[in-house]
């Protein structure tokens, strides 16, 4: 009943060794099985046990680190929220995003170019512009935007999209689809359920899912966060934080070497060629350039595409 409320299906399996070792769901271990769990090298997400044995699986989960416990059915709401969150983030999507610690960084920039740079590799990719304060992107990459929906219309709907609806209707230049603003406004408010179901079906509709979250903090990181498989902060010089990943912008090298264990993936300089592009509102003109190519392709923020396999 829990599964059927969050919309997944369960395989059972009754042997561990059967058990699949791809990350293709959450495993859960029943009462009756958890005695083999402490001493198996496959993964153990959530113990469930009925109230009558809640001790013992308590005092197993002690032993087992990571491991959750749903003890039922006075957890029946969490495990089926559990379940269901995790069928949202099913999709296979890669999704990045790229955080400032400054303005004026060229963070949007980079997101176009780094979702165009994973269409060009042969991905399914899209640009999602969640930046509270937004200009719109398409001033940045075309004169007279596509066809398709924008932030406005899904807001106004409500967001209720399946993935291969949204993978249609939202606009796209050189296949590379964009989410963006259509009108410069001073704030852009959304509603974290309208992002959340966005971005559920961005990950399942699209191979590469590139969000322009602004500069942090970001008002729903919350949201955000359960969706992201890397945060990376676009920085200078004198704004490099003390950890995480992050990419240094408009400049080579630090001036200084920042506090802290920060992972620098690179440098990302001022391209004349973007600037050029820019002004004539043809952002992916750019890609004409060898080395702009060859810094997105050192930055690896692009997956690489999995061969398939009949």
């Amino acid at each position: 009943m829990i599964a059927v409320g969050a919309a997944v299906r369960i395989n059972k399996c009754t042997d561990p060794q059967l058990l699949p070792a791809d990350g293709s769901g959450p495993v859960l271990w029943g009462s009756d099985m958890a005695a083999l769990a402490e001493n198996t090298s496959r993964p153990v997400d959530v113990l469930v046990g009925l109230e009558d044995g809640e001790a013992i699986v308590w005092s197993l989960a002690s032993r087992i680190p990571k491991a959750r416990v749903a003890v039922l059915p006075s957890a029946s709401q969490w495990l089926g929220e559990y379940l269901g969150l995790w069928a949202m983030r099913a999709g296979h999507g890669h999704t990045l995003a790229l955080h400032s610690t400054a303005g004026g960084l060229g963070t949007t920039t980079l997101a176009l170019l780094l979702a165009h740079a994973g269409t060009l590799s042969g991905l399914r990719s899209a640009m999602i512009d969640l930046d509270p304060h937004s200009q719109g992107a398409w001033p940045l990459v075309c004169t007279q935007p596509p066809t398709g929906i924008g932030w406005e219309e899904l807001r106004q709907s409500g967001g209720a999209l399946a993935a291969h609806q949204l993978a249609e209707t939202l606009p796209k230049l050189r296949d590379t689809a964009i989410l963006t603003w259509s009108q410069a406004s001073r704030t852009h408010e959304l509603e974290d359920q309208l992002v959340i179901r966005l971005l559920a079906a961005a990950r399942q509709g699209f191979d590469l899912v590139v969000v322009d979250a602004g500069r942090a903090p970001h008002p729903q990181r919350l949201a955000l966060n359960q969706f992201i498989d890397r945060n990376i902060a676009t920085v200078s010089s004198l704004t490099v934080p003390a950890s995480g990943e992050v990419v240094l912008c408009g400049e080579q090298k630090l001036r200084s070497t920042p506090a802290g264990f920060p992972q620098i993936l690179g440098a990302f300089p001022d391209f004349p060629r973007i600037s050029k592009a820019i002004e004539r509102g043809q952002l992916y003109d750019s890609f004409k350039s060898r080395a702009l190519r060859q810094h997105l392709s050192n930055l690896c923020l692009i997956p690489q595409m999995k061969e398939q396999h009949p």
